[in-house]
């Protein structure tokens, strides 16, 4: 069967025409019928021929000789008459006939076209769905107009293509984000081993060995985070006590290996610990400050020193990360934490670093800034909210966090 007779374009025009042909049919076969009684009667008369009985008054047939030339003259007008009314019932057959035929293929064009016309929608919105790609959702239907069901229809649909574009961009951007996650502990723990496999000393064996195993800890918790995120969306916070002093000179020590490839030293500040201790999430503020530190070290100069430090602020912490690298331009300060943003002097850099230090410091009720000028390397900041007054844990610290 041909593709035209499958189609809601073509059967609708073919009911119309149905519809409007028996419709016609009905009409105009009541109307010859109506004809065709009236015809009767005349003709009828013209040969039963009955007349009245001068004395008894009744009805009596009578042999045509009786009648004047008068009267069989009305007989043979009247017999014209009844011909010429059968021609015209006969012409008015056939021309109906003529006329259902191009009524009927008057109505399916007609039908085709208003069908067409009324179906354009539909069409728009098969053609859209075929130009959507598995990785381009932007397409939309935008159709104008009144709020018929065919415009409530392609709202829906373009509804439905919003929300599907958001599941898409949250999927790759967990994508990237797992990727650009796991990279740092990765290429610890790789040059670690590398290292533990050059050097013959012990300590250095047994320190390579501790860091790659921590590296290896680590992304054992970044692949149950990504994958609980991925289940449920974002994470709840799992608050406990993280000093953060131990942290960053932890971190600096991590990072130290890579670095030193580039000829570039990583060097933490000395600090009293006892006074940073906060309540966060451990995984994440690991992250979002290994995210600096590794920032720093790929951009930093040959010779250079990254500088990692932790200190109070008020009633905060702040983490500070210091390069000398390329700087960044003021104008930039703040689209740098968008996520996918990509300076000129960035390298390999993904774009999602950055953005993901930004969300972790504000889903701890704290935040991410950057103090840099081209060529004066740059500063950036990470500020907790802390230190926590009870060991226990301090309710108003961790309702602020939640």
């Amino acid at each position: 069967m041909p593709r035209l007779f499958q189609t809601i374009r073509f059967r609708l025009s073919l009911t119309i025409a149905l519809v409007v042909f028996a419709v016609g049919a009905v009409l105009i076969g009541g109307l010859y019928l109506w004809q065709v009684d009236r015809l009767e009667q005349p003709m009828l008369n013209s040969f039963e021929v009955v007349v009245e009985d001068p004395q008894t008054g009744e009805l009596i047939e009578t042999d045509l000789r009786l009648f004047t030339r008068e009267d069989l003259n009305r007989l043979a007008v009247e017999q014209i008459e009844v011909a010429a009314e059968r021609q015209a019932l006969e012409q008015l057959r056939r021309a109906s006939s003529v006329a259902l035929a191009v009524l009927f293929v008057t109505s399916f064009g007609a039908g085709y076209l208003l069908s067409g016309w009324a179906l354009g929608p539909v069409g728009r919105i098969t053609r859209v769905a075929r130009d959507i790609s598995a990785t381009d959702l932007s397409r939309r239907i935008e159709m104008q107009g009144a709020d018929d069901e065919l415009k409530q229809m392609a709202d829906t649909f373009d509804g439905m293509l919003d929300r599907l574009q958001g599941s898409f961009e949250d999927q790759r951007r967990f994508v990237h984000e797992a990727s650009h996650e796991l990279r740092n502990p990765i290429a610890v723990a790789q040059t670690n081993l590398e290292l533990a496999l050059q050097t013959e000393d012990k300590d250095e064996l047994a320190e390579a060995a501790k860091v790659a195993l921590r590296s290896t800890q680590r992304m054992g918790v970044l692949v149950e985070g990504l994958l609980e995120q991925a289940r449920s969306g974002v994470p709840e916070l799992q608050l406990e006590r993280i000093d953060l002093g131990l942290l960053v000179s932890e971190i600096a020590s991590e990072f130290s290996a890579v670095a030193a490839r580039r000829n570039v030293s990583v060097a933490a500040a000395t600090l009293a610990t006892e006074d940073l201790a906060i309540n966060g999430d451990g995984p994440a503020i690991r992250r979002a400050i290994s995210n600096l530190v590794s920032n720093a070290v790929r951009l930093a100069p040959r010779g250079s020193t990254v500088e990692l430090a932790a200190r109070l602020h008020h009633d905060c912490v702040d983490v500070t990360v210091v390069d000398e690298g390329p700087g960044i331009d003021v104008s930039q300060h703040d689209a740098i934490f968008q996520r996918f943003w990509r300076g000129q002097d960035v390298g390999a850099g993904s774009g999602l670093g950055l953005s993901i230090v930004r969300r972790i410091a504000e889903r701890h009720g704290g935040s991410a800034t950057v103090h840099s000028a081209v060529g004066s390397g740059s500063t950036f900041t990470l500020r907790l909210p802390g230190p926590i007054a009870d060991r226990d844990g301090s309710t108003a610290v961790r309702d602020r966090l939640t």
